[in-house]
């Protein structure tokens, strides 16, 4: 069956042969979007391609994002937040060939969306939705995704765009996907902590970026994952954990209807995170950082210094069940009396 290819995954019908993994193939949960190698060459196609040339970022990113602007030939203006994660002093006017960047910060920041389409031109608005997978694109100029933050995925990036935005179409396609894999092949068969140097490893490779095509192993292995139960567990997840640590937590989030949370921000000022997180490390319950690059821009006393070293950013992905969340909590909480003063 030379030349006769599925429609759905630019894969050749073969009939025969050695056999291949086995997966699933549920189709594509994102055809709506535009596959990139990952979230940040995404951010640098929008920004190149409508001719963005001064961009307002918030000193809470990875500074991948502010590279990003900044390889598209973009000025970056750096803005505070206030405790509400909301832009701390908004611009009273955005001139043409400018935009304002918005992190959905852990996929919890919805009405802090709807409130800037309010205050600004859609068309001055670009959402870095890495945080919050499942958001829907609001009608800012583009929303950037990166699914490879909610699920075993070697890279990828995803674009919405709007009418008004520029058409974006990533030419040559990513080869960097098979070298990426090994750090998922690794936590398969042996452990996170052995995988930890190849994952960093496939995570600097991303630092070009030049806008690429999603590759195709990525976007099958995309197919091959229930969405739809990521979603159900990460919300169930984040209620149990919510329901035990929400009274002592010193950041309050809500959740709505729609939000699929990246992770459970717990904020406790005052204590020895640092120390909780290696402690819970040595345990196997691993939490992830965001972002120690942004300490030389966060001023003393803010909410990017209380994110940076008070918080931790505790799991509640789909692989957890009820018990393991409950145990989470329960480590953290005796923990916090082991550890009462940062030091």
């Amino acid at each position: 069956m030379a030349g006769d290819y599925s429609n759905n995954n630019d894969l050749p019908v073969e009939i025969g042969g050695y056999f291949g993994l086995d997966m699933p193939d549920f189709g594509d949960a994102f055809a709506d979007t535009i596959k990139f190698q990952s979230g940040r060459a995404a951010m640098r196609a929008v920004i190149e391609r409508n001719g963005l040339s001064r961009v307002m970022v918030p000193s809470y990113v990875c500074d991948s994002i502010i590279k990003a602007a900044r390889d598209a030939g973009a000025e970056v203006e750096i803005y505070g937040l206030d405790g509400s994660l909301y832009p701390e002093k908004m611009p009273l006017f955005l001139p043409e060939r400018s935009a304002l960047v918005y992190v959905n910060y852990f996929g919890l920041c919805g009405p802090n969306i709807a409130r800037l389409l309010e205050e600004l031109p859609p068309e001055r608005l670009i959402i870095d939705n890495s945080h919050a997978l499942f958001a829907e694109h609001s009608g800012a100029l583009a929303s950037v995704y990166s699914p490879r933050k909610f699920a075993g995925l070697p890279d990828g990036g995803l674009l919405r765009l709007s009418p008004g935005s520029q058409p974006v179409s990533p030419g040559e396609e990513d080869c960097g996907s098979f070298a990426r894999m090994k750090y998922l092949l690794v936590r398969m068969a042996y452990s996170a902590r052995e995988g930890y140097a190849d994952f960093n490893s496939a995570r600097n490779s991303l630092v070009d970026n030049s806008p690429l095509r999603m590759s195709r192993l990525t976007r099958r292995l995309m197919r091959s994952i229930r969405w739809d139960r990521v979603i159900e567990r990460r919300r169930a997840n984040y209620m149990v954990m919510a329901g035990i640590m929400d009274p002592v937590n010193d950041l309050k989030w809500s959740i709505a209807e729609k939000d699929v949370p990246l992770c459970y921000p717990f904020a406790a000022k005052g204590k020895n995170v640092n120390k909780i997180k290696k402690e819970l490390a040595g345990l196997d319950v691993f939490t992830a950082t965001y972002w120690p690059d942004v300490l030389p821009r966060a001023r003393a006393n803010t909410i990017e210094a209380t994110l940076v070293n008070e918080t931790l950013f505790l799991p509640i992905d789909q692989r957890l069940e009820k018990a393991q969340v409950e145990k989470v909590c329960n480590l953290v909480l005796e923990l916090m009396g082991k550890y009462p003063v940062k030091n």
